[in-house]
Parts: structure tokens; C-alpha cells; sequence
């Protein structure tokens, strides 16, 4: 009786490896010779079988398990095809018998069915010491590159491109190797970034002065990556990752595993600037550890007549120093300050002082007469003069190298300010507003409403920006509030107390 068959067809990076067309051929016709029936392929092609998250592998598995599976038999190439790693392949092998599927391999030596699974288990494992030992050899191909000052593969870091040389040919095609060169669209602006973090400026403070449009991951990212903008190609810092993880759990390995070739393209930073970026990045990885979440929100945020902090301890909040001063219930404490915050926060008072702040800021930011747009056309019309005398100075002197790097230089400063004018939206130009009162209440909602919906580490931030000080004397709660953060503007807070009983 004829079977269901479909084909799984799958080809590597391999330029040697057979390809899917020569697969699909070959088990075609032992389809038909078999009799059976060929209702679909899945195919992935230049994927790795040394993990089983291979999209249509995972669509075939898939179908295995549902109720609506098309077939009863599936036809491979030869091992490798299935699984490179021999866990893998019986755990999958397994899942098949499970749902009544049968596996044929057409490049399998034929037996007899007790040494099947003897041959099927030998040549896994001969599979998965042809993949490590491919990896071994790509390893050290990889490593000789970096050694003689080449890239070992992938994207050039922001602020620096690819510059390729063709080195040789291999099968008539020529075989390339790279090295980075500055980009000039944006080497002058990720340099002023890196800089900014070693005299400790705030990222998102220098993301907004520079006008960098790059997700925060990415800035985190290339701050990683310092020694490479100190002008050194670093190979072998990250861990392999397997099926989207990375081995035990770091992305990157430890320090001494780092293959580092020193001045192999121009740096931004110095190697001083490096290790200062990078025990920056180490410290704050070692703040996340050592954070603990508390379930007292006031904890730092209250303090005691004696000066001392509110602890939470036991359900209650105490006087860190145990001066005397009361204790007081956690979730009273809590509720009387949220209350008594929000209270002042929506006051009349405080709603037209917030309100008269916004209109006089925007008067004044109307006023200024020198804009983002007019700062940056001095600054170019100061780096035009400046070539311009070079070019000038170029003709009347005899030995002209360092004039002509220093008038690369400056073009490509040129480039960078040019394309920082591009992101000045020039319709922007602050204009003097009027503001609503119902506008400021409505924001001010929103604000109460995000608080109550927040984690508590969260609420700790946000009190932390709205709260001046506040002191707990005896059942006396005193709280001076300050809420630039909240909107934007400055505006006298004056103390707001109420008795605990």
C-alpha cells in the first residue's frame, strides 16, 4: 500500500555540501520507485543541523504532532541532513516513533533490521565528529585572521565600515578579508559619545546634545565593545550561543579567553579611556546583582527627627539609629503618604503654579535667538573657513602631507555636522503657548494612574523625583514636594503636614 511521503531537504554553509536540488532529485525518484506518494517538502536551506531550530524542521515536527498530519513516512538525504548532534537526532527519532512516522535515510548501507539502529547511532556519531571538528578548524581559521591584524567575519561596529581585499581566489571566485575603516558618517559622533562616558555624562543626556538616533541597547552594546574603538580587533568575547541561549548564561567570556590584536585600525578612544568605559560597564552589572527588591517603599525615601532612615522591618517602619521615635505600620505609613503627595500634587495652587511655569518657560525658549540649527551653522561656517585656508596654504607650501590629513579631518567633521543639521526638525522652533488647567489635571491622572500600576521598584523612582524630603516626629509627617520631574518645570513646593493617630 502506498505511503504518505514527504521530503526533508537541507543544505549548509558548506561550499562541498550537497545541495538541496541534487537532494530532491535523488529521493524523488526512490520515492517513486518505493510507490508511495509525495505530498510536500520542507527545506531549510544554509542552515546548521548542529541545533534542531531550523524553521522548516520545526514546521515539519510540528505537523508530526498535530491531528492533521499529511504523512506517514519521511524521506532524508542521509543523516547529517536530520541531525548533526546525536542527542538531538534520537530525541526527534523518538518523537516519530511516538506518532507512528516512519524515517528513511537513502544514503543509509542496507542491513537487516536488528543492526539498523547499530548503523543509525554510528553514523550520528561520526556526523557530530565532522560538525565539532568543522567548527575546530573554522576556529582556527578565524583565530590566524585575527592574528595577522584581518577581521574574523561579521558587521563592522557602528562608526566604523568594512574595507575588503582580495586576497585570493578559491574555485574561481575571489576570497576576500576585511579590516575597518572609519565611517565618516558617523566615526566623529560615536567618538564624542565615547568620550562623554568617560567623563561620566549621562547616555541619554548625550543621546539628546548629539542627536544619536540608537536604541540604548545598542549604545550599551558599543561601550562593551571599548576595545575596539581603542583601535584593537577583539575575537573570542562572546559565548557560543545554542539554540538562542548562551552557555552558562553570560554573553561574554571571561577576559583572559579574549584573543586581542593590537592597532589594527584608527581608534576613537585610548586604551586608558577603554579600560575606564569598560570597569564603568562592570560595575554596573555588579549593581544589578547586588540590588535586592524590598517590599518597603518609603525605605530611604522617610526619614527620622534624628536625622536617621525609615528601615522596614517586621511590618513596620522603624528609626534605623532606634532613637525612640515611634514605629508605625507599614501599610498605614504607606497609604497616609501616597494620599497626602497625590493631595498637594492636585491642589489649585499647584496646578496654576505649574501652569504659569510652562507658559513663562515657553515665552523664554520663544525668545532665544540662537537655535540647535544656528549653532550648528556657526560651527560649519567656522570648519568651511578653516578648510579653506588649508586649501589656500596647500598651494604656496612644498611639503603638503599633514595639511591633507588635516583637511581629511576636517571634511569629515564637516559630514558629521551636516548630518546632524538633517535632524533639526526646523519646524520645531519653540513658540510661547498658552496651557489649560483641565490639560495639566489630565496629565497629572495619568501620572497618579501609571504609579498605582507600577512595580514597587519603579514607585521608589518615581517618588524619589517628586519628593524633596520627608520626615516622620512622633506622629507628626512632614513632606516637602518638588515635581520638576513630573512636569518639566520648576515650581515652589511648600511643606505639607498631617498627624498619624
Amino acid at each position: 500500500m502506498a505511503k504518505r511521503a514527504v521530503l526533508y531537504l537541507r543544505s549548509s554553509k558548506d561550499r562541498h555540501d550537497v545541495s538541496v536540488e541534487s537532494q530532491r532529485r535523488e529521493l524523488q525518484r526512490y520515492v517513486s520507485s518505493c510507490g508511495d506518494i509525495l505530498v510536500d517538502e520542507f527545506i531549510d536551506k544554509v542552515e546548521s543541523a548542529k541545533t534542531a531550530n531550523r524553521p522548516a524542521f520545526q514546521d515539519m515536527m510540528a505537523e508530526v504532532k498535530s491531528k492533521q498530519c499529511r504523512f506517514t513516512i519521511i524521506y532524508c538525504y542521509d543523516t547529517s541532513r536530520f541531525s548533526r548532534r546525536m542527542y538531538d537526532a534520537q530525541l526527534y527519532k523518538h518523537l516519530l516513533k511516538k506518532n507512528d512516522i516512519e524515517l528513511v535515510f537513502l544514503k543509509l548501507p542496507k542491513s537487516d533490521p536488528l543492526m539498523d539502529s547499530v548503523l543509525e547511532s554510528l553514523m550520528e556519531i561520526f556526523d557530530e565528529f565532522h560538525s565539532q571538528k568543522s567548527k575546530m578548524d573554522g576556529l582556527r581559521g578565524m583565530r590566524e585572521n585575527v592574528q595577522q591584524g584581518w577581521r574574523a567575519g561579521g558587521r563592522a561596529p557602528v562608526g566604523y565600515c568594512l574595507e575588503k581585499t582580495v586576497v585570493g581566489s578559491r574555485d574561481g571566485e575571489p576570497v576576500t578579508k576585511s579590516k575597518l575603516i572609519p565611517d565618516p558618517k558617523s566615526f566623529y559622533l560615536i567618538k564624542e559619545y565615547l568620550k562623554g562616558v568617560v567623563n561620566g555624562i549621562a547616555r541619554m543626556h548625550l543621546v539628546r546634545e548629539l542627536g544619536i538616533d540608537i536604541p540604548k541597547t545598542s549604545l550599551i552594546y558599543i561601550e562593551e565593545g571599548a576595545l575596539t574603538y581603542a583601535g584593537h580587533t577583539v575575537w573570542n568575547r562572546h559565548n557560543e550561543c545554542v539554540d538562542g541561549k548562551y552557555k552558562g548564561g553570560n554573553r561574554y567570556r571571561d577576559r583572559k579567553d579574549w584573543v586581542i590584536q593590537r592597532d589594527t585600525h584608527e581608534a576613537m578612544i585610548s586604551d586608558e579611556e577603554a579600560e575606564a568605559i569598560l570597569s564603568k560597564r562592570e560595575e554596573e552589572r555588579a549593581s544589578r546583582k547586588r540590588r535586592r527588591i524590598s517590599i518597603y517603599l518609603l525605605t530611604g525615601i522617610v526619614t527620622c527627627r534624628c536625622g536617621a532612615n525609615f528601615i522596614g522591618e517586621g511590618g513596620y517602619y522603624r528609626c534605623q539609629k532606634r532613637c525612640g521615635n515611634r514605629g508605625i505600620k507599614k501599610d498605614t505609613l504607606e497609604q497616609i503618604f501616597i494620599e497626602m503627595l497625590f493631595q498637594n500634587l492636585f491642589s489649585p495652587e499647584n496646578i496654576e503654579a505649574v501652569k504659569n511655569s510652562i507658559e513663562k518657560k515657553s515665552r523664554k525658549s520663544a525668545s532665544k535667538k540662537i537655535t540647535k540649527e544656528e549653532e550648528l551653522r556657526k560651527k560649519l561656517k567656522s570648519i568651511e573657513k578653516e578648510i579653506n585656508g588649508i586649501v589656500d596654504l596647500i598651494q604656496k607650501v612644498k611639503h603638503k602631507r599633514s595639511l591633507l590629513t588635516k583637511l581629511d579631518s576636517l571634511e569629515e567633521e564637516r559630514v558629521v555636522i551636516e548630518s546632524q543639521m538633517d535632524k533639526v526638525d526646523r519646524s520645531s522652533v519653540p513658540l510661547a503657548i498658552n496651557v489649560n488647567s483641565k490639560d495639566i489635571i489630565c496629565f497629572m491622572e495619568n501620572y497618579k494612574k501609571t504609579f498605582h500600576q507600577i512595580n514597587i521598584e519603579r514607585k521608589k523612582s518615581m517618588l524619589n523625583n517628586c519628593v524633596g524630603s520627608a520626615i516622620l516626629d512622633g506622629n507628626l509627617l512632614i513632606i516637602t514636594p518638588k515635581y520638576e520631574v513630573i512636569t518639566g518645570m520648576k515650581s515652589s513646593s511648600k511643606a505639607v503636614e498631617k498627624v498619624i493617630r
